[in-house]
């Protein structure tokens, strides 16, 4: 049950380093093409949602609080989307990551709920979960127009949001051992 867990949080820790990447890669060149910051994203988005889609069905079979499914579909169709139409992305830049971060920062909020109740830092957990939320949609209703502007602001909050994954997997990584005994914990209430 750790080394799946682990390897989860390992997973999610490289997508949000990936994403960190994402984000700098945007605030260095903001003035990129739009087909070329669309094709990257569309990329990245791709392979999120596949590696939210796995980690989902492996944390399923343990069952391990992970609700990366919705997530991960939205980010293949996202994904699929900006790479058959990457002039979309003018339009819909800070509307399609903004929706990508409050998806996301439900699933942190939903897991901290889950823990609420075992001796964990889920309050942590739950504030930097808000945080993001909060995010998210200063992205989608953000006050830039200037498409320079809203790159290095769109940069940015990628780069946030993927700071806030990797400490919300680094202190469930911490707490691997309490975490693994809650989730045994409740597959024998569920079985009895």
């Amino acid at each position: 049950m750790k080394d799946i867990f682990k390897r989860v949080t390992n997973s999610i820790i490289c997508s949000s380093i990936l994403a960190l990447i994402m984000g700098l890669v945007l605030i260095i060149f903001p003035t990129m093409s739009l087909r070329t910051i669309g094709l990257i994203i569309a990329v990245y988005v791709i392979l999120y949602g596949l590696v939210l889609i796995v980690i989902d069905v492996k944390a399923s079979k343990c069952y391990i609080p992970f609700d990366g499914m919705l997530p991960g579909i939205l980010s293949i169709i996202i994904g699929i989307i900006l790479i058959f139409k990457p002039k979309i992305i003018s339009t819909l830049f800070a509307i399609i990551i903004g929706v990508w971060i409050i998806v996301s920062s439900i699933n942190s909020i939903k897991l901290a709920l889950n823990l609420r109740d075992e001796n964990i830092p889920w309050i942590l957990l739950l504030i930097l979960g808000i945080v993001d939320l909060i995010l998210g949609v200063i992205v989608i209703f953000n006050p830039f127009e200037a498409l320079q502007s809203l790159t290095i602001f769109v940069g940015v909050m990628i780069m946030v949001h993927a700071i806030i994954d990797i400490i919300d997997m680094l202190i469930l990584k911490h707490d691997v051992k309490k975490i693994s005994k809650v989730i045994e914990n409740k597959i024998k209430d569920i079985r009895i």
